[in-house]
């Protein structure tokens, strides 16, 4: 709860869909994607640019030099949490999580904000110092940025880091019998959504809160490491929709077991229970279900697997020796990865999820 004069304000009664839950849906995306095809604007698209909006990674990538590449993403969203500090982090963390998902580091950042005048300096200040604090711990600076008024809070970073080419982490790189990883577990989405509704335990609160706020970096740096070189993360769009993106850009398709898909417990209490179902969820759902077969999978967990996650983990598809060498890797140094399924030498884009 933020305080402005007299007056206590919780910033997710601000929004009606928490962090990446505000993005918009996966099919509107695609048709606004498809209406831009072609489009270079003055100047013909440079051979530089190595990864761009017709990719769809999660970044853009442009050569500066043979071998280098800069990387280049934007990422805000609406609050996740009642606390600025804490929103601020996860901010943070969310925009980062783009130059990890391409195998990058961080060079330095813009902040990108949007307040109801009623919100004042303090919540500015809470919120951009966490995420301040937040880039310090990878020597990131926060240069600039740009701030406006607003009736919905919005807060993100624009940040701009670099990639060795040989090293970088693509969507298009998937290939048939590669092995499935996820790093992080799901239903923050949904956990939020019950925050609002106020069925959600301050204990699986502050759980996803901690979930959102873990940086993506040592997973990301482990992969490049073992050699893999398909990556994307996990955020609106959910695990199924972004993996969708991954297969089709690969040419590929892919078997999900849900049952291997680690979810944070507490989840599934709220959707069974409490019947907490976020839009954002439907929509990715609805979005999804032309490219996805689901073999015995119960509805409540095809939610799950659409759950949109603000600074989700990472999905990695990795040839068997890179994966055990990951698996192993991670669990030596505390990093979170379960298998759960693998490519597929199928239609392109499709998917078949397997209870």
């Amino acid at each position: 709860m933020e305080k402005t004069g007299d007056v206590s304000v919780d910033l997710l009664d601000l929004t009606t869909g928490g962090g990446c839950g505000c993005k918009l849906p996966l099919d509107v995306m695609r048709q606004f994607m498809t209406s831009l095809s072609g489009l270079t604007g003055a100047a013909p698209t440079s051979d530089a640019v190595k990864a761009g909006s017709s990719h769809r990674d999660d970044a853009a990538l442009y050569e500066i030099s043979p071998g280098r590449l800069l990387v280049f993403t934007a990422d805000f969203g609406t609050p996740v949490s009642s606390d600025a500090a804490v929103w601020g982090r996860i901010a943070a963390q969310n925009a980062l999580s783009d130059v990890y998902a391409m195998g990058g580091r961080p060079l330095l950042a813009l902040s990108l904000l949007a307040l109801p005048r009623h919100l004042g300096i303090n919540v500015m200040s809470e919120l951009t110092a966490a995420a301040v604090a937040t880039l310090a711990e990878t020597a990131t600076p926060l240069v600039g940025g740009h701030t406006v008024v607003s009736e919905v809070p919005m807060f993100g970073l624009c940040v701009v880091g670099e990639v060795r080419a040989e090293q970088a982490l693509l969507l298009g790189n998937a290939r048939p019998g590669q092995v499935l990883i996820l790093t992080k577990a799901l239903g923050t989405g949904i956990v939020i959504a019950g925050r609002k509704a106020g069925v959600a335990s301050p204990a699986l609160v502050g759980m996803a809160e901690d979930l959102m706020a873990a940086s993506n970096r040592a997973a990301a740096d482990t992969a490049v490491q073992c050699g893999i070189r398909a990556a994307t993360d996990v955020t609106g769009f959910g695990l199924v929709g972004h993996l969708l993106n991954m297969l089709t850009a690969s040419g590929c398709a892919a078997v999900v077991r849900a049952s291997a898909v680690p979810v944070l417990a507490g989840v599934a209490d709220l959707l069974d229970t409490h019947g907490v179902v976020p839009n954002s969820c439907e929509n990715n759902l609805f979005a999804v279900e032309a490219q996805t077969t689901w073999s015995d999978v119960a509805y409540g967990n095809r939610l799950l697997l659409c759950d949109a996650q603000t600074s989700g983990g990472l999905l990695l598809a990795a040839d068997a020796p890179a994966a055990d060498a990951f698996m192993a890797a991670s669990a030596r140094e505390g990093i979170s990865a379960s298998v759960i399924g693998t490519v597929t030498d199928g239609p392109a884009g499709t998917l078949e999820v397997r209870g």
